[in-house]
């Protein structure tokens, strides 16, 4: 190889070391920043490894380009002669890149462990007489049983003033005043936990906890409420839908015994709340639209269900329908072993990033034939 092409090769290996290097930082920045408060010593002996992978096809490459063009030394002993360093770009960016990825899986899979520890060790104290954490469990397992919501309920029902229950309730609010929820597949829905769809947290007794959410946030703003109480209100409204998860019972409850009286409570105050200075006209006009769209649109985006075809077994835990187009349609229970077929509703179009996922788990359809969805 003349000395030219050699000088041209090296360059490039010159290059491509250093692309990969300050990649290697990037990736391992934002990993490390991801995983600040929980990377496990593994997860951080793995992190070095990889900087040190990133690191040496640098290193290789200049040594090479030494032995080749500034040492008094022979260059035909080099292995791969000018062909080294990018022999060890690939080599060490895959050994790099495993590292990288065994050391978030060894991280993730401790704090899963950590979780389900924690959440048995709540479980053991309020099935030990601990019912002050009886909402906490909820909010904590997505397994919870009904009689995990029973404790529940009857603890918020026996606080004796509004702000104690507010407190409770709001464990199953994200900060900004959105229902939390779990992934299907952690309530026994879905496969595969990173598939995208979400239900709320609360599987049981949906009907009540709406209500009583509510009425709670009516109760403790007789007054003029704040700007945050009501982007709280707006939040909650928005994730209170049966496209987000609740069953039909759940919105037609909170349809007809408390948006009236809502409506009522925002008819005889909007006026003074948007004299006040700090006022944000939009979030009065979505708490508008969010009631006025569970008034008259309840089921908005669920497609009604279908006549079954026969009588679901035991482990069944849904309905579902291909349309016409290819897309899915699936009626689900509010998890394996409890509610009706139809409380959770699904659509999964082509478009979708699950949508292939669906359509091997649930096998070969014909359009418009409905089929019982077994239990993952």
């Amino acid at each position: 190889m003349s000395a030219a092409v050699a000088g041209v090769c090296l360059l490039v290996e010159l290059m491509l070391g250093v692309a990969l290097l300050v990649g290697a930082f990037f990736t391992l920045a934002f990993s490390s920043e991801a995983y600040r408060n929980s990377a496990t010593p593994l997860h951080q002996a793995l992190n070095a490894l990889t900087f040190v992978l990133a690191v040496l096809p640098l290193v290789l490459t200049l040594w090479v380009g030494w032995r080749r063009f500034l040492s008094d030394r022979p260059f035909d002993p080099v292995p791969l002669g000018m062909g080294l360093p990018l022999v060890a770009l690939g080599v060490c960016a895959v050994a790099g890149y495993l590292a990288l990825l065994g050391g978030e899986l060894a991280t993730s899979s401790h704090r899963r462990e950590q979780e389900r520890a924690a959440r048995l060790a709540l479980r053991a104290e309020v099935e030990g007489g601990a019912v002050h954490k009886a909402c906490d469990l909820v909010a904590a397992d997505p397994r919870a049983s009904a009689e995990d919501m029973r404790r529940c309920r009857e603890f918020i029902e026996s606080r004796p003033d509004v702000a104690a229950r507010w407190a409770e309730l709001t464990k199953f609010t994200d900060p900004r005043g959105g229902f939390n929820t779990w992934h299907l597949a952690q309530v026994g829905l879905a496969p595969d936990w990173a598939w995208g769809a979400t239900v709320p947290v609360i599987r049981h007794d949906q009907a009540w906890l709406l209500r009583t959410f509510h009425e709670t946030w009516l109760a403790r703003t007789q007054d003029l409420p704040s700007m945050d109480d009501m982007g709280q209100l707006q939040l909650a409204l928005q994730t209170s839908t049966r496209f987000r998860g609740w069953d039909a019972h759940a919105v037609e409850t909170l349809r007809t015994q408390v948006l009236p009286s809502l409506v009522a409570w925002l008819d005889a105050r909007e006026p003074r709340l948007r004299a006040l200075p700090d006022v944000d006209t939009w979030v009065l006009g979505a708490v508008r639209e969010r009631i006025q769209s569970l008034l008259t649109k309840p089921d908005e985006g669920v497609e009604p269900l279908p006549p079954l075809p026969g009588t679901p077994s035991a482990s069944d835990i849904g309905l579902v329908r291909m349309d016409d187009t290819g897309a899915l349609d699936l009626w689900l229970r509010a998890s394996p072993t409890s509610g009706n077929i139809g409380d959770v509703y699904l659509h999964r179009a082509s478009y979708d990033s699950d949508y292939e996922r669906w359509r091997k788990y649930v096998g070969d359809l014909r359009p418009g034939q409905p089929r019982f969805l077994p239990a993952p």
